[in-house]
């Protein structure tokens, strides 16, 4: 019986590591919600650019393609393509658009089930998977 347990055990720890070790090119596949920002220099307009972007969905696909939309008074969507660095740490976009120097590159600093936080060179961003 104690072997038992002991072989159900070990299977459902072999089950979550086999989960637990996707990748991160598999775990930011979905949508995600914006929830929060941290400046690095916060400003007098730190507060309202965290209340416009409330609520702005970003969804990455298999393929290699996202899209941002905002719904609402100031609605919008932007599409483009983005890539992960070989180690998973870094996450690059390209928009659609063309605009100079608004494309940036962010570290990834958390990635699981729940939680996507961008560390960008002006402050730190928080989204939570889209349910």
């Amino acid at each position: 019986m104690k072997r038992s347990w002991i072989i159900v055990f070990l299977i459902l720890c072999c089950f979550h590591n086999a989960n637990a070790q996707k990748s991160n090119a598999e775990k930011i596949i979905g949508c995600w919600t914006f929830k929060t920002f941290e400046f690095v220099n916060p400003d007098e307009f730190s507060k309202e650019i965290i209340k416009e972007a409330q609520n702005t969905e970003v969804c990455f696909d298999t393929n290699g393609k996202f899209t941002s939309t905002k719904s609402g008074a100031n609605a919008f969507t932007i599409t483009g393509v983005y890539s992960l660095s070989e180690d998973g740490k870094t996450l690059s976009q390209k928009r659609d658009i063309a605009t100079d120097g608004i494309d940036e590159d962010a570290e990834i600093v958390v990635l699981d089930a729940e939680n996507l936080t961008f560390k960008l060179e002006f402050g730190t961003m928080l989204l939570q998977r889209k349910k």
